[in-house]
């Protein structure tokens, strides 16, 4: 919904506050409330599916293929399609680039090593039903539950294969395929990157601005978070993609050190809320 000058100045008002109020009363660090469910896609290796409040759904499917790693550049191949924009345009290519240079850099890559010719080659397909607002987040939180529901077959086949010319070969069981945590060492857990988006008004940032909220902001801040810790990229952005965005502004740095200081306090909670809602999921899904 295009907000009208008379709404928008009221509402930037409002998040310009100490602390700011939000049009849907939560705080500056609350997430919209949402529905997901994982492993759904009977396809699939690994499956997900999120829906936001505001009827936003993100779908991605996690395929496993064996390949020769010799012949591969990554072992992470990420596409990302959603509704109403072409697959070429400089929207979808830019939402591609941030989430697989984020999975190559820090995805533990060395555990989808079959043999010492061999590997698996995971492949993300996104698809974003609807979106309103920036649709990264929601990307990006999908990715991490389909990625750990992912799970591969059995490897039964000899791993030192450096003089023998046949594929691997798995158990025909699915009971017997692991998830990606299986593989790690005792004391390792698997925990995808996330990206969150900060909004920026005034002195303040705000966690997952909705689409109303877009249209005021001075500056939107994308953070990512791997291992405990608040990590590179950090990029600023004009999130407002469905309307222009007349207040955007430059970027205080004193807002950067904040925004990380804020990541580091909330992403563990996320992450929380994520590995929960995987343990108490069942047929109806999960709403946190």
């Amino acid at each position: 919904m295009i907000l009208s000058p008379a709404e928008r100045s009221y509402l930037y008002d409002s998040l310009a506050q100490s602390p700011p109020i939000r049009p849907d009363s939560r705080s500056d660090h609350q997430f919209r409330p949402l529905e997901a469910k994982t492993a759904f896609l009977p396809g699939s290796n690994g499956s997900a599916r999120i829906r936001l409040m505001d009827g936003s759904e993100c779908i991605i499917s996690v395929k496993a293929k064996v390949v020769l790693a010799s012949q591969e550049s990554s072992l992470i191949e990420c596409d990302i399609d959603i509704a109403g924009f072409r697959d070429d345009s400089n929207f979808v290519s830019n939402l591609k680039f941030y989430l697989t240079n984020l999975l190559l850099h820090n995805f533990p890559v060395r555990y989808l090593k079959l043999t010492s010719r061999y590997a698996f080659k995971l492949f993300l397909d996104c698809i974003v039903v609807s979106h309103s607002s920036y649709p990264l987040s929601l990307i990006s939180l999908t990715s991490y539950l389909a990625l750990k529901t992912t799970r591969l077959p059995l490897l039964v086949s000899d791993v030192n294969d450096e003089e023998i010319a046949e594929q691997p070969t798995f158990s025909d069981d699915w009971d017997n395929a692991k998830y990606i945590d299986d593989y790690l060492k005792e004391g390792e857990t698997f925990e995808p990157p996330i990206f969150i988006t900060l909004g920026v008004i005034g002195p303040n940032l705000i966690i997952d601005p909705s689409t109303e909220e877009e249209q005021v902001l001075e500056n939107g801040l994308i953070i990512s978070f791997y291992n405990n810790n608040v990590i590179t990229p950090i990029s600023n952005i004009n999130l407002a993609t469905n309307s222009n965005n007349s207040n955007f502004k430059g970027l205080n740095r004193t807002l950067i050190t904040k925004g990380i200081a804020l990541g580091n306090k909330y992403c563990p909670a996320i992450i929380s809320a994520l590995n929960t809602l995987i343990e108490q999921d069942d047929e109806e899904g999960t709403i946190f």
